[in-house]
């Protein structure tokens, strides 16, 4: 074909079947990453709690989850999330950015296997048996499915391209790419506006096989696609703090690196992908994968064993900087996956329990010294908690408009209803106790010398019980919950017993107690209810372990789901 009969039909077929495949093509990467998400959902909340053991783990894990999200992209900003609050330390997430790396390389070399012919069949083998199948199966045919998808959008792009290869003005443009720095800037830009490597790369083999790239062309437009893949990360840490900033910005520096080092060694690269993938006018999709491969197995050895010094480095350089309240573990990256989205709601409620147990803590000294610079405190503490409430509450009204609440655990449903526990704790120490510590400190009363010792000593109680309860976040202990109950009954009986001593000391005629009579009666009462509500943290536990037969756990979970739809 050549210019003179170029027509509008022509490009109409190529605009349609450029971005009807493209659509496609992310559209099928996006459900693959969902159902293999689904499928290792569970294996995932292992994964976190093991990838911290050394390097090459926490790289390995990078490969897996990048696998899971089909994008190195969206594992990165996830681990972005990670990061920001401690699930992962800085130091350790480096090796996994750069097992992300070695992961997005796994898409590409799928994309590479010449099997579009087939793609109709596997849609329709996966459609139809995805809906008559049911739990693993059913997310085994809906992969089956989106990998047909994928594949057809990739035939539909190839397709589109084909009428492009005697045209003699796009030919004329692709000889521009001739340029290695121009190739790998046109590279950068348009991962970075698709926001995928893989799909990128994809393209690239689209072009590759009419024709239109050679295989040395195509070598710069790799290392532009690298770095164009850590554009989302950036943007998605400008309004976060600087933990996130530092896991993109060591990201973009991995790959920015690596990428000049191949640029001065493109020849090289060439024979040496060449030798691995045979003849690349073959089967130049081959090629373009195990180039992409080689690349970024190179950036993930070349790197690992420096990860410390890397992260030494960005702590010395990048600056502190306020950012407003957002939640540090659950974002929207997870909101499909609702067995790893556990395992970080139950980092959000460790975070926002901290907050809570020091809002407690500081109660005594307020008291006791009539501390008044310490109450203004309280009440940004106070809101920092409704802050995590809303966002909790948020992220999962969220959640459940795109998943089905069929796969929430009821421990999820439980770990909701502490949220709330840990909120109306909060509420307690904010409004009850803030208001007798204000009338309190602007009296001239001062407690006995033996109320001040039973108040300091019960709340001490309080604050123990309390963190006994946070521990059963994470360590769901079935004798630490029944010790929490039988610690909350010997509570409740000393709270009662410290009232008689009040009231002896009431009655003995001793001013100090007569004073301080009712702030002290209050502010005991206060403290067991914390104690109170601190053991429901352990009864949700006996509930689930001890008392099967007689809780109907289908009722239980209904009334915690109403609930937390109402608010």
């Amino acid at each position: 074909m050549n210019q003179s009969i170029w027509t509008y039909e022509n490009t109409l077929f190529l605009i349609m079947g450029l971005t009807g495949g493209l659509g496609l093509f992310l559209l099928g990467m996006q459900m693959l990453s969902r159902s293999m998400r689904d499928l290792a959902g569970r294996q995932m909340r292992h994964f976190l709690g093991t990838v911290s053991k050394n390097r090459l783990s926490s790289a390995f894990f990078g490969v897996f989850f990048t696998i899971l999200f089909q994008s190195s992209s969206a594992a990165s900003v996830v681990i972005i999330g990670f990061v920001e609050a401690g699930l992962l330390l800085f130091k350790q997430t480096l090796p996994v950015i750069l097992g992300t790396a070695l992961g997005t390389t796994i898409t590409a070399q799928l994309v590479a296997i010449k099997i579009g012919k087939f793609a109709l069949l596997g849609i329709g083998i996966g459609f139809l048996l995805s809906m008559i199948s049911k739990g693993k199966w059913k997310y085994i045919f809906e992969t089956i499915l989106s990998i047909g998808i994928l594949f057809y959008g990739m035939e539909l792009m190839s397709n589109s391209m084909k009428p492009l290869e005697n045209y003699q003005p796009f030919v004329d443009i692709i000889i521009t790419f001739n340029n290695p720095i121009i190739a790998l800037i046109i590279a950068m830009i348009g991962t970075a506006l698709i926001q995928s490597s893989a799909a990128f790369i994809g393209i690239l083999i689209s072009l590759g096989s009419t024709g239109l790239l050679s295989a040395e062309t195509c070598l710069p437009m790799i290392l532009g696609s690298n770095i164009g893949t850590t554009i989302t990360g950036i943007l998605s840490s400008l309004n976060a703090g600087r933990q996130a900033k530092k896991v993109a910005y060591v990201n973009t520096f991995f790959k920015f690196v690596t990428a000049l080092l191949f640029v001065g060694i493109i020849p090289f690269w060439h024979q040496f992908t060449s030798w691995i993938s045979g003849d690349s006018t073959k089967n130049i999709g081959n090629y373009l994968a195990n180039a992409h491969t080689i690349f970024n197995f190179f950036l993930l050895v070349a790197w690992l064993p420096f990860t410390k010094q890397v992260s030494t480095w960005f702590d010395k350089y990048i600056p502190n900087n306020s950012n407003s309240f957002s939640l540090k573990y659950l974002n929207d990256d997870v909101l499909n996956t609702p067995g790893l989205s556990v395992t970080l709601l139950k980092k959000e409620l460790l975070a926002m329990g901290n907050i809570v147990i020091q809002m407690v803590e500081m109660t005594i000294n307020i008291i006791i010294n009539k501390n008044s610079t310490m109450l203004p405190k309280l009440k940004e503490m106070e809101s920092e908690t409704d802050k995590y409430r809303e966002k909790i509450n948020e992220f999962w009204l969220k959640s459940a408009q795109i998943s089905s609440q069929e796969n929430w655990p009821v421990e999820l449903y439980q770990l909701l209803h502490l949220v709330n526990e840990l909120e109306q704790i909060a509420d307690l120490v904010s409004v009850n106790i803030y208001n007798q510590a204000e009338k309190w400190i602007n009296s001239n009363a001062d407690f006995s010398k033996d109320g001040k010792n039973e108040l300091e000593y019960y709340h001490s109680r309080c604050v123990k019980q309390l963190k006994r309860a946070i521990l059963l976040i994470e360590n769901r202990d079935y004798n630490h919950a029944l010790r929490l109950k039988e610690k909350y009954r010997k509570y409740a009986y000393m709270a009662f017993d410290l009232e008689l001593n009040h009231y002896k000391r009431l009655f003995s005629i001793e001013s100090k107690s007569i004073e301080s009579s009712k702030i002290h009666l209050e502010l005991l009462n206060l403290y067991r209810i914390i104690n109170s509500r601190a053991t429901n943290f352990g009864r949700l536990i006996l509930m689930d372990s001890s008392a099967q037969k007689d809780l109907d756990k289908e009722n239980f979970k209904d009334d915690i789901e109403s609930e937390f739809t109402k608010k």
